[in-house]
């Protein structure tokens, strides 16, 4: 009889501590996927490269396009794992500004090099 109830005091015991460890995944949930689009102060496909290269292997990235012809970087990442100020500042760091966020479903402003008098190419 008194085994039985050994049994049964650490079968109540032994349920707490599974049921906690459900709990834990669901608290440690998976991020949410968010999205994001920069404006970026580049000129090319070398540079695209160099921010595809660098920026896609960032910590919590899902997915990166960039478009030349708007100068965006769009990325998907994971909330969890990282946020829109540390991507912007690894977009910034490899020497391409940031100039806006675009809002979601907001298109770019074609943002193409105009010589508005300014001779960009020899400063």
């Amino acid at each position: 009889m008194k085994k039985i109830i050994i049994m049964i005091m650490a079968a109540l015991m032994a349920m707490p501590a599974v049921s906690m460890a459900d709990n834990k995944p669901a608290k440690k949930k998976k991020g949410e996927i968010k999205e994001v689009t920069f404006v970026v102060d580049f000129d090319c496909e070398n540079c695209a490269k160099k921010i595809r290269e660098n920026v896609s292997f960032e910590k919590g990235v899902k997915g990166l396009e960039i478009s030349v012809e708007d100068k965006t970087v769009a990325l998907k990442y994971d909330a969890a794992k990282t946020s829109e100020p540390v991507l912007k500042d690894a977009i910034e760091e490899l020497g391409y500004p940031v100039k806006g966020v675009l809002a979601p479903g907001q298109k770019a402003e074609h943002n193409h090099d105009h010589d508005h008098g300014h001779d960009h190419h020899n400063h």
